[in-house]
């Protein structure tokens, strides 16, 4: 088939020819030098150990970048990256606390690229005291145990956590926490949790500057079964109450709250007080008693208490009231 040159479309078709092949020998063979600005190249610290044997420390927590203007070949400019481009600052030179002025080293991936402009053309980097810092675990609970049921002792393995870091920042450390979940939990809690750095404003400290000899802790946290038993007074001279000349008033309290392992509470009764001096009982008939808890078992409402007694006639006394029944 013969091409008819006179027909437009046959022209068309061989100028857009023409024009690729023009282009493809511009772009490819001769390959004209552009510019191009490369954005948000992240700065590497060399040479940080350097700092730490001098006990300093960088305190700028935040990450430097920069941006820079390249020349040079179309397919090297444009193979130009972040990703590929290392700018680095050496620290070494730093011996004191401060703000120091630094001056960037930038490596490029082709070596017939040439730089044009930097922004920022220099870095300043407050440099702080390194520091160590020992800190108490503190666990703190999340949500509740299961209905008749509370947590008990909680302990934790290892007890501390040494923090390192610029004095500046560690000096805002307030406390680190090991948050361990409770809700619904019926028996003893044995896990392994991660920590968490706060601030005095109970906000976490997330930085890249602090390093921890540890990450988490082994927690332990007893869950004991509760009860709510009868209080017994102990009259001190006539023993229960029943056999001294007091009875508790209606109004007063009775009953108090505790807690420890299931076995124990639900082998329990009552708690009887330790012994109350009738020289302690007040005219209106209050008393401040201190509970005699078995081993093992705790009160939930306190280590003491007020009640409330009354004399009895002498035919109480011989007719005594009867415990109320739970």
């Amino acid at each position: 088939m013969k091409m008819n040159f006179r027909d437009d479309t046959a022209l068309k078709i061989i100028s857009v020819l023409i024009a690729i092949g023009l282009w493809f020998y511009v772009v490819q063979v001769q390959s004209p030098d552009i510019e191009r600005t490369v954005k948000g190249i992240p700065v590497v610290f060399s040479q940080k150990d350097s700092l730490e044997k001098k006990g300093l420390s960088l305190l700028n927590d935040k990450e430097h970048t920069i941006d820079i203007k390249i020349k040079g070949k179309r397919k090297y400019v444009m193979g130009a990256s972040a990703e590929n481009i290392t700018v680095l600052a050496d620290v070494s030179g730093i011996g004191e606390t401060g703000t120091h002025t630094l001056y960037t080293n930038i490596v490029l991936p082709y070596a017939n690229l040439e730089i044009i402009n930097q922004n920022p053309s220099a870095l300043n980097i407050t440099v702080d005291k390194l520091v160590a810092v020992k800190k108490d675990i503190i666990v703190r609970t999340v949500g509740t145990p299961k209905d008749g049921f509370a947590s008990g002792e909680i302990t934790t393995t290892p007890k501390t956590v040494t923090l390192k870091g610029p004095k500046t920042i560690l000096d805002g450390v307030s406390s680190v926490v090991a948050e361990l979940d409770i809700k619904d939990k019926s028996s003893d809690i044995e896990t392994i949790v991660p920590l968490k750095i706060y601030g005095s404003n109970e906000k976490e400290i997330k930085s890249a500057y602090i390093s921890t000899n540890i990450s988490e802790t082994e927690v332990r946290c007893e869950i004991l079964k509760t009860k709510l038993v009868d209080i017994q007074p102990i009259i001190d001279g006539a023993g229960l109450l029943e056999h001294s000349e007091y009875r508790l008033d209606a109004a007063s309290l009775k009953q108090v709250k505790v807690a420890g392992s299931e076995e124990q509470i639900d082998a329990l009764v009552q708690i009887r007080t330790k012994r109350i001096s009738p020289s302690k009982i007040k005219e209106n008939g209050e008393v401040t008693v201190e509970l005699e808890l078995p081993p093992g078992i705790r009160s939930l409402e306190g280590d003491s208490f007020t009640l409330r007694l009354v004399r009895q006639s002498n035919s109480q006394m011989q007719h005594p009231q009867q415990p109320p029944q739970n």
